[in-house]
C-alpha cells in the first residue's frame, strides 16, 4: 500500500500542475455516458432498427454498412468504409439527431429537477473562481452536457451564436456579456462536429433554435456524423468557425484535460500533439477505458508531462513518464472526473 500511496501522491501533483495552468478541457463521448447519452454501440443498434433504405444505391450502401457492423466493426469504422449516397447520409444524420436529442432532453429534465449530478460543473466553478474570466471546452459531442453543466453554476456559455431563442451566428465579432461592471465569466464551447440545436433552414440559413424531440419542420440538423463525407461537411459553416475557434484555443493551451476522449478525431488531435510533443505541455487523460489510439498517443506523442488514468478491474491503471507501461493501484475511482476535482479543488 505504501507503493500505492507514493504513486497516488505523484498523481495528485501531476493533476494539480495541469489544473494550475488553466487547462483547455476536451470532452469525448465518454464524458456524456454518465449522463445517459447513448454511445456509438447503442447508436448503431438504434440506426439498425430504424434506418429504412430506399431501393438502389441506398439499399446497396446500407447492406455494406450492416454487414460491417455484423462483422464486428464499430459504427464509425462501418460508416467510413462505405461511400453512402447523400440521401442515405441525410437519413442517418436525422435519426442520429433524434436519438441523441431524446437523451439530451432527459438530461435537461433531470437537471432542472435537481436529479442530475454534473462533476463538470464543479470543475468549471473551480476554474472560473480565479482571475480567469474565460475557459475553453473543445468537444466533438453533439449533446449539450457542457452547456447544462455551465448553466447549473450560473456562468455564461457561448457556442458561436448570439443569445436569444432564434439565434444567428456570432460571426467574427464575438458577443461579450457583462455582469455589473465586469465581463461575465464565460465558458466557450467549441463544438467541432455541431450541436443538437444548430440547424440549416430551407433557404440554407444557419440558426440555433430550442429543441424538442422532433426536428423543426423543413430544417436539417447541423451535426457531422461519421462517414466518408465527414470532412467535406466540416469545410462549411458553422463547423469551419467552430474548428478555427478550437484550433486557436488548443494552440494557446498551457495544459489539457481530456475526459472520456478517445483520440480518434482528426480535427482535434494535431494541435494537442503539437503542444505536447514540441512544448511539453502537461496533459491529463481520464477515461473508463483508454482506446488504442489514446495509448498510441501516450507512447509516441504525449511528451514528458502526461498522466493517463483508466479503470482496471477493481483498481485504476496509471500511465506516466515514470510508468509508461502503466501501474495499477487498488483504488477504483482515481480515473474519474469527480476524483480529479477532489485532487485539485
Amino acid at each position: 500500500m505504501s507503493d500505492d500511496r507514493t504513486v497516488l501522491e505523484a498523481v495528485a501533483r501531476a493533476a494539480q500542475a495541469c489544473f494550475q495552468q488553466h487547462p483547455v478541457v476536451i470532452l469525448g463521448s465518454g464524458a456524456s455516458v454518465p449522463h445517459k447519452i447513448r454511445g456509438m454501440g447503442e447508436l448503431a443498434t438504434f440506426l439498425l432498427e430504424n434506418v429504412t433504405a430506399s431501393e438502389g444505391q441506398e439499399a446497396d450502401a446500407w447492406l455494406l454498412i450492416r454487414t460491417a457492423l455484423a462483422n464486428g466493426d464499430g459504427l464509425e469504422e462501418a460508416l467510413l468504409k462505405t461511400a453512402a449516397p447523400p440521401s442515405l447520409v441525410q437519413k442517418i444524420v436525422a435519426l442520429t439527431w433524434k436519438a441523441i436529442a431524446v437523451d439530451d432532453l432527459g438530461v435537461m429534465s433531470r437537471a432542472i429537477q435537481g436529479e442530475e449530478t454534473f462533476h463538470l460543473s464543479r470543475l468549471i466553478q473551480g476554474m472560473l473562481r480565479t482571475t480567469h474570466t474565460v475557459m475553453n471546452i473543445v468537444t466533438p459531442n453533439y449533446d449539450r452536457v457542457a452547456e447544462y453543466a455551465t448553466d447549473m453554476v450560473g456562468y455564461i456559455h457561448a457556442t458561436g451564436f448570439v443569445p436569444g431563442f432564434i439565434r444567428t451566428r456570432e460571426g467574427t465579432d464575438a458577443v461579450t456579456i457583462r455582469r455589473g461592471a465586469h465581463p461575465a465569466r464565460t465558458v466557450r464551447i467549441w463544438k467541432v462536429h455541431g450541436s443538437l440545436d444548430w440547424f440549416a433552414g430551407p433557404k440554407g440559413q444557419v440558426v440555433s433554435l430550442p429543441i424538442s424531440a422532433e426536428l423543426p419542420d423543413k430544417f436539417d440538423p447541423l451535426i457531422v456524423t461519421p462517414g466518408v463525407s465527414k470532412f467535406e461537411r466540416t469545410h462549411d459553416e458553422p463547423f469551419r468557425s467552430a474548428i478555427q475557434g478550437a484550433d486557436a484555443a488548443l494552440e494557446a493551451a498551457s495544459s489539457f484535460l481530456c475526459v472520456g476522449y478517445g483520440f480518434r478525431d482528426r480535427h482535434i488531435q494535431p494541435k494537442i500533439v503539437e503542444r505536447c510533443l514540441q512544448r511539453n505541455v502537461p496533459i491529463v487523460i481520464l477515461a473508463r477505458t483508454l482506446t488504442d489510439e489514446a495509448k498510441n498517443f501516450l507512447a509516441g506523442s504525449a511528451g514528458q508531462a502526461y498522466l493517463a488514468l483508466e479503470r482496471d478491474g477493481e483498481g485504476t491503471r496509471i500511465y506516466s513518464p515514470d510508468h509508461p507501461a502503466g501501474i495499477t493501484v487498488a483504488r477504483s475511482d482515481v480515473w474519474s472526473l469527480e476524483n480529479f476535482n477532489n485532487l485539485v479543488l
